[in-house]
């Protein structure tokens, strides 16, 4: 997928690990740093939130609120945490708290309510025999897809911010997402 850049020497580099020392230098409060930072982000994530607000002036707005957060956080972002899934995550937030306080937002984002909320099957203690047949098929996906379905069905991850995440098109995550249920589903049939 996109996730992984190749430098001269042949080794795969991971845009978290491209990210990581950008982030290292903006929690130092080094303002070239943070330049880089949105040079590296900002299309994609201007994009994020573009989808989501459907509006330049809103979507410019809400970008510049999530830096204004990642400039801030930025020294406190845990060392096992993927700078660009944080990023996102910070992203995406700004975007449906625009959303969520402008009524000029209008449709761009249609909130719903949750009575109450589900329980977490992976919090418990023991699980079912579903579940751990559910969970032998993910462990045979690759890490990428693998993360991209949990993203998606476990986490709620929009296909717009897996977009953004895995740096693909939004055709091709659908057909990613869709070519891993497949074989999941086949998995479990048998």
């Amino acid at each position: 997928m996109g996730a992984v850049a190749r430098h001269g020497t042949g080794t795969a580099v991971t845009r978290s690990e491209r990210l990581r020392p950008i982030i290292a230098d903006v929690a130092d409060r080094r303002l070239d740093a943070m330049e880089r930072l949105y040079q590296l982000s900002s299309p994609k994530l201007y994009g994020l939130c573009l989808r989501i607000l459907r509006r330049p002036e809103l979507a410019k707005s809400a970008l510049k609120t999530a830096y204004l957060k990642i400039w801030k956080g930025a020294r406190t972002l845990p060392a096992d945490l993927d700078p660009l899934y944080w990023m996102v995550c910070i992203v995406r937030e700004s975007a449906l708290e625009t959303a969520r306080t402008n009524e000029d937002a209008g449709e761009s984002w249609e909130p719903f309510e949750v009575e109450e909320p589900a329980e977490d099957p992976l919090a418990e203690g023991t699980h079912s025999d579903q579940l751990k047949r559910l969970l032998a098929c993910l462990g045979t996906l690759s890490e990428e897809r693998r993360r991209m379905v949990l993203l998606a069905f476990y986490d709620g991850w929009s296909r717009e911010a897996l977009s953004v995440y895995f740096d693909a098109p939004m055709h091709t995550v659908n057909t990613w997402l869709k070519r891993s249920v497949a074989e999941i589903d086949e998995q479990l049939s048998k």
